[in-house]
């Protein structure tokens, strides 16, 4: 029986795992409701036998083992993940903003769709954009950030060490507020180019009175829209490359203001 783990060993692992279901609970996909709860489990279990062997010796120095204390390191150790989980999801929820503004200018906004892995209605260019979104995020390997902010948060923050500071709401608050920013950043241009449209087919019609100016209104939205959005499409991996460099460092950020040694 020599080589069963110690009780410090198991608790040590169960918070690790409580880190990383946290973070994978919240994560946009693997969060929501299609995927299925036994494979969260089975992921975060997975993730958190081959990231233990790099969780330092001192993460989890002199844990206490009395159930108020234990309840305090659970609650803890969820909202490490549950945080770094919502910067995530926050940085994908201005991007998706952004297609359901411009697919409402388009005139899809009375010809929606259930997708049950965004777990609600969405219409057919928003879930064509979170599509492309999503193989251009997983081709360029964008996921690591996030992997790479889970190993940061075992080395900068120890196991039942984590303090939620004024600092730590400031960057959440500033990272909320920027996804308004995105969405008018990425809807800009179709926006104007479907402002022009519309301009446009006002004056046809006040030039031509019996042209059915509404009729003609929805395919030429689709059509400028469609024919700008693809235009602009090359240009969207260098930008998500940026912007989710940019998310790096703000979940960097928020990982060091709930550290104990980087505390004032």
């Amino acid at each position: 029986m020599t080589g069963l783990p110690n009780p410090t060993q198991l608790l040590v692992g169960a918070m690790a795992f409580l880190r990383i279901g946290g973070l994978l609970l919240s994560l946009p996909v693997i969060g929501d409701a299609p995927t299925p709860v036994r494979v969260r489990i089975l992921l975060s279990l997975a993730l958190t036998i081959g990231l233990y062997p790099a969780i330092p010796a001192s993460w989890a120095p002199d844990l206490a083992t009395d159930v108020l204390t234990i309840s305090s390191y659970v609650v803890r150790e969820l909202a490490i993940g549950l945080i770094v989980g919502f910067c995530a999801r926050a940085a994908f929820d201005g991007i998706m903003m952004a297609a359901t503004v411009v697919s409402y200018q388009m005139g899809f906004g009375t010809a929606s769709l259930f997708l049950p892995d965004y777990s609600e209605k969405m219409d057919s260019f928003s879930a064509f954009h979170r599509m492309m979104v999503m193989l251009i995020f997983l081709t360029l390997g964008l996921h690591r950030i996030f992997l790479t902010a889970v190993i940061d948060t075992f080395r900068l923050i120890p196991g039942g060490g984590a303090h939620l500071t004024g600092s730590l709401v400031s960057i959440i608050i500033t990272l909320t507020g920027g996804i308004l920013a995105i969405a008018v950043q990425l809807a800009a241009p179709i926006l104007v180019a479907l402002l022009f449209t519309m301009a446009a087919i006002g004056l046809i019609a006040r030039a031509v009175p019996n042209m059915n100016a509404f009729l003609m209104s929805f395919p030429a939205s689709f059509i400028i829209g469609m024919v700008v959005y693809i235009a602009t499409l090359p240009f969207f991996p260098g930008w998500m490359q940026d912007h989710f460099i940019s998310v790096q460092e703000q979940i960097h950020g928020i990982i060091r203001s709930m550290s104990p040694t980087t505390q004032p």
